[in-house]
């Protein structure tokens, strides 16, 4: 059991899931469970899927995603033994949702122009994309943060160029209010409502500096209010600076840096960068309170919002995977270069952190810029691409092609990844330390591939200190650290990959 919805009281629908993947839905009735069937085979081993109960609880959907391209099914929650009926079928490209009101489908969707998400709506009876009506489109370079839908509203979580903000769609007045957020905000929480007929929306505001705190938005009163903090120690001399660094390709890349605003000569302090880069997914920047220590301690924490991520929204991730890779290393050397010629940290005080997919930007940059870092931190890092793309028999293989292509039928792209695969490009030089946290039963990220990774590096680091005088025989330490309980990265990562 991996998802499960009430479709009634008796009536329960759920995914199975095997070798990470969710394909099935069976349909069962309580308490006997006297009945039981297959209701769904998704049969495309690039799709997962997972099954959602609407706000109003009128349909049961069961969604089928890749990663660019959707299809949904609707379960009458009134007649939960009828077949599921067909939304839209699956077009290539398309990404939609699906939620209801008032007998009509509210569709949230990547179809259309401009290529950020819409707001649509159609009839139940009539439900294909030549009958969706356009509610509200956003802006370019929009990420859209979450979405939550009520009687009479819906509001949308959003992020632009660093900055948090609401919007307010009126079904009654058909008007549309922006909201402002405190700038320092950098992440959103939403929390459960149960009754979609509620007036009054809760969330949660944080930063990787700042606890979270609740704010509770009044549609009747169209008002934000800040509800109670929690006892969390929070620093009041913390500064918020968000930059702009030049890509190679003139491309401006957004940075957030966090720093004591009582820190003196910051050339001289340590400095933490971030990047992650990968399937349309923001950099983590919820509160920490570790974060909160290295603060307190004189540190600079740098957020680099690489292409590849989705932090602006679709176009910013389309713009760094497949064949727009390298766009995200482009980004990373740029950011870091910035921050040095700004005046926060140097080389030699800098160190580089990320997790999973990130290990691939990371990876690359620490071997074609090893000069720009003294220190490389990586948890269950993704660094040896193009073996792992090259064998089909992995549960996510298929899956990812659509991030980082299909070396098997494309020798441009091979050569592509080759090109910048972590494992592929080592070569003996003057490697920054390395510090590599990896899990025995790491099913997304397999040990195998950071084991061949490690014992590579430190050959090359070898190779070239033996090369090299006396004075300049510097050997950096490679430090491996296996977990064996644990999967891949921490909670709070396993919770962001899920939503």
């Amino acid at each position: 059991l991996f998802f499960s919805e009430w479709a009634t009281n008796d009536v329960l629908y759920y995914t199975s899931q095997e070798n990470l993947k969710c394909q099935n839905v069976f349909m069962t009735t309580f308490p006997y469970q006297k009945h039981t069937k297959l209701v769904y085979t998704e049969q495309d081993a690039r799709f997962f899927v997972d099954i959602y109960c609407t706000k109003d609880r009128r349909f049961l959907t069961i969604n089928s995603n890749s990663k660019t391209t959707s299809e949904v099914w609707l379960v009458d929650c009134r007649h939960p033994f009828e077949l599921p009926t067909l939304v839209q079928a699956r077009t290539k490209g398309v990404i939609y949702h699906i939620e209801h009101r008032n007998d009509e489908l509210y569709i949230l969707t990547t179809y259309g122009e401009p290529a950020e998400y819409k707001l649509m709506k159609a009839p139940v009876a009539s439900s294909s994309k030549e009958n969706w009506q356009l509610i509200y489109a956003l802006e370019k370079k929009t990420k859209l943060v979450d979405f939550e839908m009520f009687s009479d509203d819906c509001i949308m979580f959003l992020k632009k160029a660093g900055h948090l903000y609401l919007k307010v769609i009126s079904f009654v007045s058909r008007s549309v209010q922006s909201i402002k957020l405190p700038t320092w905000a950098c992440e959103f929480e939403s929390e459960s409502h149960p009754e979609h007929t509620t007036s009054t929306c809760y969330f949660q505001l944080s930063s990787p500096v700042h606890p979270p705190k609740r704010f509770a938005y009044s549609f009747k009163e169209n008002n934000l209010i800040e509800q109670a903090v929690q006892e969390v120690p929070i620093i009041t001399n913390c500064h918020t600076t968000r930059l702009l660094a030049k890509s190679k390709d003139e491309t401006l890349v957004p940075i957030t840096v966090f720093h004591n605003m009582n820190s003196k000569e910051l050339h001289r302090k340590p400095l933490l960068v971030h990047v992650y880069g990968a399937y349309g997914i923001d950099l983590n920047m919820s509160f920490k309170e570790e974060k909160l220590m290295l603060i307190e301690e004189g540190w600079i924490l740098a957020y680099c919002h690489v292409r590849g991520g989705g932090e602006l929204g679709l176009s910013w991730h389309k713009d760094g995977c497949q064949h727009n890779k390298l766009k995200g290393l482009h980004d990373l050397r740029a950011c870091i270069t910035l921050l040095h010629e700004l005046g926060f940290s140097q080389p030699k005080y800098t160190a580089l952190a990320a997790a999973s997919a990130g290990g691939v930007l990371a990876g690359a940059l620490c071997n074609t810029d090893p000069e720009l870092l003294r220190a490389m931190v990586l948890q269950a890092p993704f660094v040896d691409v193009l073996n792992t793309m090259m064998k089909t028999h992995l549960p996510l293989t298929i899956e990812e092609q659509e991030e980082w292509g299909n070396p098997l039928e494309d020798e441009k792209c091979m050569k592509y990844i080759k090109s910048y695969c972590p494992y592929q490009n080592i070569k003996p030089q003057c490697y920054p330390s390395v510090f590599i946290t990896a899990y025995e039963n790491d099913q997304r990220v397999p040990l195998t591939g950071v084991l061949r990774y490690v014992q590579k590096l430190r050959e090359a680091a070898l190779c070239h200190a033996s090369r090299t005088s006396k004075k300049e025989n510097w050997i950096p330490n490679i430090i491996l650290d296996v977990q064996t309980n644990g999967s891949h990265c921490d909670s709070s990562w396993e919770h962001s990959l899920n939503e």
